[in-house]
């Protein structure tokens, strides 16, 4: 048996197109207004169809008749469900109203940026871990004088909140563009001023343990990478200009995306140059040394083995560290390394570091596949490549602020690293040469 519905309002359709996926949870409203400004709706914009030329324009009028089409399908069909008593018509009218909400639904979707939904539980968490590091650091400009670190940290940071900030405004509202653009800008410029941190610790580093320890003189961490760095935002900050500019004009933003994705490859770069440097550095401290050691030292021998124990803090290799190797470092900051968390601050920043050179290998690939990539349209891989990485690298420095590892008092200036104030006759590569050549010559 075959059956007619002759209903007016049905004559729009029920079945102009179909959502290409399913979701996974749907609401419908009830759907109210006037159809003949519906009707309207349609035929104004398949009348500017015919004469506009522009693709984005295009695409605007469509969404409009498909939502329009969708608005009054389930207008319809809720009318023939109030007084329809054939089962056929009433499943027909059902289905009808499935699919158009599930086209509304997909209407949404193609607005939305990020090509998901954000998972809401998440992103709170995440904000609140960043507010806690952003609120500590916060504190910390005003407690303590490590002015260069705490600046970099406090920015870094502050713009990791706002980009958390910008993710959550979008779960209220996931088609705001300003809101995507604002977490997109934050959280890809933020790791820039943390590393300049991190490359003023590693200064710190190398003048308390002995400037004949480190390839780059002290100052050349900070003159060199956070050259690389500014550099680095700046182009991504161009970038995200150009980005947020041509998104704006539903223009092609394959421009400020290859800028975006230059500055990060190019700041990657840095960081890999960095990151050889700072691991040449460990093995100084930790081996250089090893030829004036007793052959039945057990941490004579270069090994990954001894190199794992001694940036790990095995009980035995901080006694090795205290007793074999202390002695040849530099003897002005013996009150600094004897400080308790002092030992485990090679390792703070190794992991930290190591954290942040995770996410900007993610980021890399992530724009290397475009907007519509894999890693861009998963959520999953933002959270935890991204969000969770650069939280351990905050976490992990609030008890190893400089503040508690070196002490209240900032001892190491940049003045007295410029005057060489810290050198002494055991830290002066070129004085223990001269003294060895003496003491061969004898």
């Amino acid at each position: 048996m075959s059956v007619s519905i002759t209903n007016p309002l049905l004559s729009t359709g029920w079945s102009e197109w179909l959502a290409s996926t399913i979701p996974t949870k749907t609401t419908l409203l009830t759907i109210t207004g006037d159809p003949s400004s519906l009707r309207s709706v349609i035929s104004s914009a398949a009348a500017q169809i015919a004469v506009e030329t522009n693709w984005q324009p295009l695409m605007d009028l469509s969404q409009s008749i498909r939502g329009a089409q969708a608005s009054l399908t389930i207008m319809s069909a809720e009318l023939v469900l109030a007084t329809a008593t054939d089962q056929i018509v009433l499943l027909q009218a059902t289905k009808a109203i499935f699919n158009a909400t599930l086209n509304l639904k997909a209407l949404e979707f193609d607005n939305n940026p990020y090509h998901y939904n954000l998972n809401k539980p998440a992103n709170f968490i995440f904000a609140g871990v960043f507010g806690l590091i952003f609120a500590f650091n916060t504190l910390m400009v005003f407690k303590s004088r490590y002015w260069w670190y705490n600046i970099t940290f406090f920015i870094g940071f502050g713009l990791e909140i706002i980009g958390f900030i910008g993710r959550i405004m979008s779960i209220n509202d996931i088609t705001t563009k300003n809101a995507y653009l604002v977490q997109y800008t934050g959280l890809t410029i933020a790791p820039a001023f943390i590393m300049a941190g991190f490359y003023f610790l590693c200064a710190q580093a190398v003048v308390i343990h002995g400037r004949s320890y480190s390839i780059l003189k002290p100052l050349w961490y900070s003159y060199l990478f956070i050259t690389t760095d500014i550099l680095s935002i700046f182009i991504q900050a161009g970038g995200g200009a150009a980005t947020s500019i041509a998104y704006n004009n539903h223009k092609s933003t394959k421009t400020g995306t290859n800028m975006i994705l230059g500055g990060i490859i190019f700041q990657l770069i840095a960081m890999t140059i960095f990151v050889g440097l700072w691991i040449d550095f460990l093995l100084r401290i930790f081996f250089k040394d090893s030829a004036k050691l007793d052959n039945s030292n057990p941490y004579k021998k270069r090994s990954i083995k001894n190199f794992f124990k001694l940036l790990l803090g095995t009980p035995s290799a901080r006694r090795h560290a205290r007793i074999s190797l202390d002695g040849f470092y530099n003897s002005k900051f013996q009150h600094i390394r004897s400080r308790p968390l002092f030992y485990w601050f090679p390792l703070a920043i190794t992991v930290s570091v190591l954290a942040v050179y995770i996410r900007c290998i993610y980021r890399v690939l992530e724009l290397s596949q475009g907007w519509r990539g894999y890693l861009i349209t998963h959520e999953i891989y933002l959270l935890i490549l991204e969000a969770l990485m650069m939280s351990i690298a905050g976490l992990i420095f609030i008890p190893f602020h400089p503040y508690f590892v070196f002490g209240k008092v900032n001892v190491v200036k940049l003045a007295a690293i410029k005057k060489k104030l810290d050198v002494d006759e055991k830290s002066d590569p070129l004085l223990e040469e001269s003294n060895h050549r003496l003491r061969s010559s004898l």
